[in-house]
């Protein structure tokens, strides 16, 4: 699989961490006639505070933010709830369940390309949600 299953981490309101699933990593037994493979490195689940640093020690959360697997025009991950500026608008990034793909509001389509050239990441919806108001 190649997508990066990842989600950004929040107790109540406030960001805490981030986890991500990590496959493991098989290799050859080279003392097997066969190269019978072994878990070399087990699959498990890799938590970290500032997304740099990982370990499988659990952070304490009672919330996820799903990672979009996108990137703005800076290079930042844009996780679900995000607030990104676009053309001069504050818009609020959401999975859109009908055509199985993420959005952002007042756009009917999104492209990875769209993100990746028009958009910033400038907050999210729960510590944010004051650069959604209309003024």
């Amino acid at each position: 699989m190649n997508r990066e299953i990842k989600f950004r981490l929040r107790l109540d309101d406030k960001i805490v961490g981030y986890v991500k699933w990590y496959s493991g990593e098989r290799a050859q037994d080279e003392h097997q006639p066969d190269g019978v493979l072994y878990w070399r490195a087990e699959p498990c689940w890799l938590y970290s505070e500032d997304g740099e640093y990982w370990n499988p020690s659990e952070i304490f959360h009672n919330h996820k933010d799903e990672f979009t697997g996108l990137k703005d025009k800076n290079g930042v991950e844009i996780y679900k709830g995000d607030i990104v500026k676009r053309n001069g608008r504050n818009l609020e990034v959401y999975w859109h369940q009908f055509t199985a793909c993420w959005r952002i509001t007042g756009h009917t389509s999104t492209t990875k390309g769209d993100m990746a050239l028009m958009c910033e990441v400038i907050g999210n919806i729960l510590e944010h949600s004051h650069l959604l108001e209309v003024k």
